[in-house]
């Protein structure tokens, strides 16, 4: 184990331990901005006025209830070149606006923007690896053998981190009801069926819990660690404080 991985194996799950954490806030920013758009796009909408144009459409547009038939159908647009242009120019203006400003959202609020799906995604990986290295850590430590560190590798994320923090868990200094909820988050996004789809709607106050009890595990394993480095749970502080300072 010592001769197959040296201070090179650990300097590459650092760099990418930062590279899904970087990217995990860059999409959760993204998934904001996002909303932020709909938002403004939507106060846009009621300020468009249809014309007589669109009224006479409506009146002889004949749509069907099934909603495959709706996939498969060629309607003509349901509106004036003129309400068409009114409403482009509205949805490029409100995604203009979304990338320079920012608006506070309420912490019941529940994000249901695509970006979401890199954030899970990404914030899931930068756990797993960090994980991953402290039990490369605790083999090269002699706190655990080469055989237990074959299985446990191998195994579930969930019981990973049990694994590590079993004595943590049993005098309750620790939790991890967020971490699992993470990862529920993120099975939705892999396994993205229809229903997952229209499931995958976390409220802004479920992911900071998520990423605040990240900082007390990264913080944990670190303590263990004890390596010359900025700490990821530093650095994932950051980005918790620069999130709430900008949406919430």
């Amino acid at each position: 184990m010592s001769d197959k991985h040296d201070i090179d194996t650990y300097s590459k799950l650092a760099e990418g331990a930062t590279f899904f954490l970087d990217e995990s806030f860059k999409y959760i920013h993204e998934a904001l901005s996002s909303e932020l758009a709909s938002v403004l796009f939507g106060k846009m909408l009621n300020e468009i006025d249809a014309t007589d144009q669109d009224r006479k459409i409506a009146k002889n547009l004949e749509v069907g209830n099934d909603t495959i038939e709706l996939l498969q159908s060629n309607i003509d647009n349901p509106l004036s070149d003129e309400t068409l242009k009114n409403i482009s120019v509205a949805w490029e203006k409100a995604n203009i606006i979304s990338q320079s400003e920012t608006q506070k959202f309420k912490l019941n609020h529940k994000i249901e923007s695509i970006e979401l799906l890199g954030h899970l995604n990404n914030l899931g990986f930068l756990v797993e690896t960090l994980t991953n290295r402290h039990l490369l850590f605790l083999t090269q430590t002699n706190k655990i053998g080469n055989f237990s560190y074959s299985r446990i590798s191998i195994a579930k994320i969930m019981e990973r981190l049990i694994f590590i923090f079993k004595d943590e868990l049993n005098e309750n200094k620790i939790h991890l009801n967020e971490i699992t909820k993470l990862f529920s988050l993120r099975n939705k996004t892999v396994h993205y069926t229809p229903d997952n789809a229209i499931a995958l709607k976390p409220r802004i106050s479920e992911l900071i819990a998520i990423w605040k009890q990240c900082q007390r595990i990264f913080e944990q394993l670190e303590k263990a660690e004890k390596f010359n480095e900025i700490k990821f749970s530093q650095r994932i502080e950051h980005y918790i404080n620069e999130f709430k300072s900008n949406w919430t």
